[in-house]
C-alpha cells in the first residue's frame, strides 16, 4: 500500500473550518446588537420607505437575510435538513412576494413577540434594556404606521408625520450603547411560552383596537386606548386569580396540577409505584410491575425497558416513540401520536423516578448479599477462634500426659475425666453453630459455680489467680459467651506472659447484683491504634486482641452484656464482661 498525505490534509482543513466557524460564531455574538440594528433599519426601509417598490421587495429579502444571521434558533455551525431549509426559504419568499401591509404587520408582531421571549430569558439588565428598545420600536411602528394603513385609515404624508415616523429609528440606534446579549442557540434561549404570550397580547391589542373603533364609533387613537385599558384590566384580574391572597388556591395551583397530570393520572401511578416498591424486593420484578402501569393508559401502546441485568417489553410498538434513560434504566415509550415537548418532559421525570427506585432496589439487594457474606465471614471467624481455643486446651492435656510420672497416674486420670467431657461438649456446640449459625446455641446456659469449676480445671496449671464472690452461686450464665470471652482474654494474657515472664494474671467472677467477669494482667498497656478499633472492628496484632474480641463484643451485645477495656495503663490492663440488663428484661 502506498502512503498518502490525504488524511493530514483533511484533518488540517477540518480543523481550519472549525476554527473559522468558531471565529464567525464569536463575531456574531459580539456584534449581535449591530446585526439587530441593521435588521430593523432594513425592515424600516422595506415596509416604510420602499413599500410598493421593487427595491422595497429587495430590502425585504435583505432584512430577512440579516434576520437569519441574528436568529436565536439555530447555531451557525448547525446543518439543517432540507425540509427545514425549504421552510426557512419559504417564509422569506412569502414576505417578499406578498407585498401586503397585513403581512408586514404580522411579521412585526412575530418579531416583537420573539424579541420579548428572548428578553425575559436574559439576566443582565443592560442586555435586556437593549432588546426592550427594539421591542418598543416594533410596537410603535406597528401601531403608528402599519395598523392605521391596514385598517384603511387616512395617513398623512406631510413633513411632520414623516419626521415623527423616521425618528423612531433612534430607538434601535440607541441599542449600540448597550452590550450585545449572548444567545446560546443550542440550549434553547427562546422561551416559547413567553413568546406565544407576547404574540397573543400584541395581537389582541391590535385587533381589539379595531373592534373598539367599530363598536364605539370613535377614532383610532381612542380605540387603541380603550383596547389597551381593557387588556390591562383583564391582565390584572387574571394576575389576581392566578395567585389570590388568603387561603384560596388560585389558577396557579390548578394549572400546576393540570401540567403534572397531563396525559397521565400521576397520583394513581405514583401510588401504584410505591406499592410495588414496598411489595417487591427484586429490582427486575419491581421494574416490570412499574412498566405494566403505562400500558393501561389511553395514550400508550407499549413500552420497552432495559438494564444491565435484564430487558423487557409490554404492549405493542408504534411509529411514535420517546426514549429516556436514568440510573442505568433505559425506557422507550410507544404512543399513538407524536409526543409534544411538555409531555416528553413529563415522561422524562417519570423515568427518573423509576430509575431512582430501581437503583435503590439494586443497592438493597447488594447490601443483603454483603450482609450474608459478612455473616458467613463472622461465623467462620468465631468458629476459628473456638477451634483454636479447643486446640490450646488439647495441647495442655497432651503436655500434662507427656510429662506426668507413674505416681501421677491417678491425678492425670482425674484431669482427663474432668476436661475431656467439657471439651467434647464445647466441640459439639461449635459444630452446631457451623451447621446452623442462626440457632440459639448462644442461649445455652450453665450454673455459675459449675462454669467456674470448669474454668479452673482448664487453666488450673497456668498459675492464674482465680477469685469469685460466691463459690456456691446458683445464677445462670450464657455458657458459650462466657467460654468464648474467657478463653480469648486468658489466651491473650498467656501470650503476653511469653514476652513478660513476671506477668501476673487475675480472673474475678462477680455474681451479685449483676454478673460480671474480669480478667486483669500486669503487662504492658495496649497501644492507641489497638484501643481505637478494639470491639468495633477486627484488629491485626502480633499477640491477639484481634477479631476474637470483636466477635465476642458483638455476641455479648446480643445477650445483654458489654465487653470493654476497663483499665489500660502500664502494669495494669483489665478487661470486663458485665451484664447491662436484667435477665428477661428488654
Amino acid at each position: 500500500m502506498s502512503e498518502t498525505s490525504v488524511p493530514p490534509v483533511s484533518r488540517t482543513s477540518a480543523s481550519s473550518k472549525i476554527s473559522a466557524a468558531l471565529v464567525q460564531h464569536v463575531g456574531l455574538q459580539r456584534n449581535g446588537n449591530r446585526i439587530l440594528v441593521l435588521m430593523l433599519f432594513l425592515l424600516h426601509a422595506a415596509f416604510v420607505w420602499g413599500r410598493g417598490e421593487a427595491w422595497g421587495q429587495a430590502m425585504v429579502l435583505a432584512h430577512y437575510g440579516v434576520f437569519l444571521l441574528w436568529q436565536p434558533f439555530f447555531s451557525g455551525q448547525q446543518h439543517l435538513s432540507w425540509q427545514r431549509a425549504l421552510g426557512v426559504l419559504a417564509v422569506g419568499a412569502a414576505l417578499a412576494a406578498l407585498d401586503s401591509i397585513w403581512a408586514a404587520a404580522l411579521w412585526a408582531v412575530l418579531l416583537a413577540g420573539l424579541l420579548g421571549g428572548v428578553t425575559v430569558s436574559l439576566k443582565p439588565i443592560k442586555e435586556r434594556i437593549g432588546l426592550w428598545l427594539a421591542v418598543l420600536y416594533l410596537l410603535l411602528m406597528l401601531f403608528l404606521w402599519l395598523l392605521p394603513q391596514g385598517f384603511g385609515l387616512p395617513v398623512r404624508h406631510d413633513a411632520y408625520t414623516i419626521l415623527l415616523r423616521d425618528s423612531l429609528l433612534a430607538l434601535p440606534a440607541l441599542m449600540l450603547l448597550f452590550p450585545a446579549p449572548t444567545l446560546q442557540r443550542q440550549t434553547g434561549v427562546v422561551d416559547l411560552l413567553y413568546t406565544l404570550l407576547f404574540v397573543l397580547v400584541i395581537g389582541v391589542l391590535a385587533l381589539g383596537s379595531y373592534a373598539a373603533m367599530q363598536l364605539t364609533h370613535t377614532d383610532y387613537a381612542r380605540g387603541v386606548f380603550i383596547s389597551l385599558g381593557t387588556l390591562t384590566v383583564s391582565l390584572l384580574v387574571i394576575a389576581w386569580l392566578w395567585q389570590p391572597r388568603g387561603e384560596a388556591s388560585g389558577l396557579r395551583n390548578l394549572f400546576s396540577r393540570y401540567v403534572l397530570s397531563l396525559g397521565l393520572p400521576l397520583e394513581e401511578w405514583l401510588k401504584q409505584l410505591s406499592d410495588s416498591a414496598e411489595r417487591e424486593p427484586d429490582p427486575e420484578v419491581f421494574l416490570r410491575e412499574a412498566m405494566a402501569g403505562f400500558t393501561l393508559l389511553p395514550w400508550s401502546t407499549g413500552v420497552t425497558w432495559s438494564t444491565l441485568q435484564a430487558q423487557g417489553e409490554l404492549g405493542v410498538r408504534s411509529p411514535y416513540s420517546e426514549s429516556f434513560s436514568h440510573q442505568g434504566v433505559e425506557v422507550r415509550f410507544f404512543t399513538d401520536s407524536p409526543v409534544n415537548p411538555a409531555f416528553a418532559l413529563h415522561l422524562r421525570l417519570l423515568t427518573e423516578i423509576i430509575g431512582y427506585f430501581h437503583a435503590a432496589k439494586t443497592r438493597e439487594r447488594m447490601m443483603q448479599a454483603n450482609a450474608y457474606t459478612q455473616a458467613i465471614y463472622e461465623t467462620g471467624s468465631r468458629l476459628t477462634h473456638d477451634v483454636k481455643n479447643l486446640l490450646q486446651s488439647l495441647k495442655t492435656l497432651c503436655s500434662a500426659a507427656e510429662h506426668s510420672r507413674p505416681d501421677q497416674a491417678m491425678s492425670l486420670q482425674m484431669l482427663m475425666q474432668r476436661q475431656l467431657p467439657q471439651m467434647a461438649k464445647r466441640l459439639e456446640i461449635t459444630l452446631d453453630k457451623l451447621k446452623s449459625p442462626t440457632t440459639a446455641a448462644d442461649r445455652k446456659e450453665i450454673m455459675a459455680r459449675e462454669w467456674w469449676r470448669n474454668l479452673n480445671n482448664r487453666y488450673g496449671r497456668d498459675n492464674i489467680n482465680f477469685l469469685i464472690d460466691d463459690a456456691n452461686a446458683s445464677v445462670w450464665l450464657p455458657q458459650e459467651l462466657f467460654d468464648s470471652v474467657a478463653d480469648n482474654l486468658l489466651q491473650n494474657a498467656l501470650r503476653k506472659r511469653l514476652r513478660e515472664p513476671e506477668l501476673h494474671i487475675r480472673v474475678e467472677l462477680l455474681t451479685s447484683p449483676l454478673c460480671s467477669l474480669t480478667v486483669c494482667d500486669t503487662g504492658e498497656m495496649a497501644t492507641e491504634e489497638v484501643t481505637e478499633k478494639l470491639f468495633h472492628a477486627p484488629v491485626s496484632t502480633h499477640d491477639g486482641l484481634g477479631i476474637g474480641l470483636y466477635q465476642a463484643s458483638k455476641q455479648a451485645a446480643e445477650l445483654g452484656y458489654r465487653l470493654r477495656l476497663r483499665e489500660n495503663r502500664e502494669g495494669y490492663v483489665c478487661f470486663e464482661l458485665a451484664q447491662v440488663t436484667e435477665p428477661g428484661v428488654a
